[in-house]
């Protein structure tokens, strides 16, 4: 069986033995509609469980539209122009208009990357600005039942419309990503952030969990202790084209979206297997190993108990947290990990926590453009220059009978084990 397996913004091949596939895990895609604008347009004039944008706003508001940052695959620059459309319908003035990137404890973004995540005549037209953990000027508008200060930047609680814009997927312990989490992580502080994950080990904490999820609870309470007035979020498939846009009520839109995210990207695998073979759906979901975690948590969570990940990742930007990289170096074991963090929670030291998780009970071997040196020595990967290669040092550790399972969106595909009767 040759299967491609998305690899930055192209794909590599991989030829599996027929006698030892089980099968390929894909998306039950969904066609995206030739003209996607006409869903956006469609979605803003039918809101969900609120008036429209352009009856809501009026003239003299102060209003903040929160995007996602250049870590997320969101088409912000298909998903702004018809929200600012409906302010001017509204009669807003373009300077009383602040666009938000939601880079939570990111670094952020350059003036150059601003231009790519909103497009380059919106960043001549109105202001654009980051949240910065750093820098930022954050007001505490109250506390939620898990006992976090919600201390949200200032633009955004002192506009008189708020809105967000993103796309909805699965997210590895805040259940799914959307709405509530443009805001908290997204424009949130330091320790606000840090408080929030710190609710990551709580048993509920899981991809595809919303209802009992302490994470998720916080980030919910968190919006509505500051507001959200609108939110507009859209399902991608897996070439990141629009399939579904919804927007008014964040709840509304969070409910309709998790419904389409699980019809497409729920998927029971029919045997454990020996070996899974898991790409981080490519660009921009493996810029970096940060942001790969999620699919080395996902993969191994059907393995076998001690069986064998690959994981095919290009990783351009090499490692991309310091902390995280840190902690590996410091922490031998995720126990240690979670001892440190339920003392002192610190963001991109979680990272350090699901990652030695999976090294504990797997093998992984990694295929990227970062060097056999910091593969082997700081994240303890086994290193292979291609798919194939790995295949080969798979076969050597788990037989040469192994059974193995394919899995190109590893990121945003929730593997679920078949239950026996």
């Amino acid at each position: 069986m040759l299967v491609q397996l998305p690899y930055g913004k192209k794909t590599l091949p991989l030829d599996v033995p027929d006698k030892n596939f089980i099968e390929l895990l894909l998306p039950q895609e969904i066609i995206p509609p030739e003209h996607p604008g006409s869903m956006i347009k469609d979605a803003l004039y039918n809101p969900l469980g609120t008036d429209r944008l352009s009856e809501m706003a009026n003239r003299g508001d102060r209003v903040a539209i929160v995007v996602d940052d250049h870590t997320r695959p969101c088409p912000t620059q298909q998903l702004l122009p018809p929200i600012l459309d409906e302010l001017k319908e509204a009669n807003v003035y373009d300077s009383d208009v602040v666009i938000i990137i939601a880079n939570g404890t990111h670094k952020p973004p350059s003036f150059d990357i601003i231009k790519k995540i909103v497009g380059d005549k919106i960043t001549r037209n109105y202001r654009v600005i980051s949240n910065d953990v750093d820098h930022g000027e954050y007001i505490n508008v109250g506390k939620t039942r898990s006992g976090n200060n919600v201390e949200i930047l200032r633009d955004y609680v002192e506009a008189d419309i708020k809105i967000v814009l993103g796309d909805i997927e699965y997210h590895y312990f805040a259940g799914y990503g959307g709405t509530r989490k443009s805001i908290l992580p997204g424009i949130a502080s330091r320790t606000c952030i840090q408080r929030n994950h710190q609710l990551l080990f709580e048993k509920h904490a899981q991809t595809g969990v919303l209802k009992e999820n302490p994470v998720h609870q916080d980030m919910n309470e968190a919006m509505h202790l500051v507001g959200c007035d609108f939110a507009l979020n859209v399902v991608l498939n897996s070439n990141h084209r629009i399939v579904g846009a919804w927007a008014g009520k964040p709840e509304s839109v969070l409910d309709a979206g998790i419904k389409m995210v699980d019809s497409m990207y729920k998927r029971m695998v029919s045997e454990k297997p020996d070996i899974v073979v898991a790409a981080a759906n490519g660009h921009p979901h493996d810029i970096d190993m940060y942001q790969v975690v999620k699919a080395l948590h996902n993969a191994t969570s059907v393995l076998k108990e001690n069986g064998v990940l690959i994981l095919v990742a290009e990783c351009p930007e090499g490692h991309g947290s310091q902390l995280y990289i840190d902690w590996l170096k410091k922490h031998k074991t995720s126990e240690e990990v979670e001892k440190s963090l339920r003392k002192n929670f610190l963001i991109g030291a979680h990272k350090a926590y699901y990652h030695l998780k999976a090294v504990e009970n797997h093998t992984v071997i990694l295929v990227s453009s970062m060097s056999k040196s910091e593969v082997e020595n700081i994240f303890r990967f086994k290193h292979a220059s291609t798919p194939d290669e790995a295949l080969q040092k798979a076969f050597s550790l788990a037989g040469k009978n192994a059974r193995i399972l394919v899995v190109p969106q590893g990121t945003t595909t929730l593997l679920v084990e078949k239950q026996e009767n």
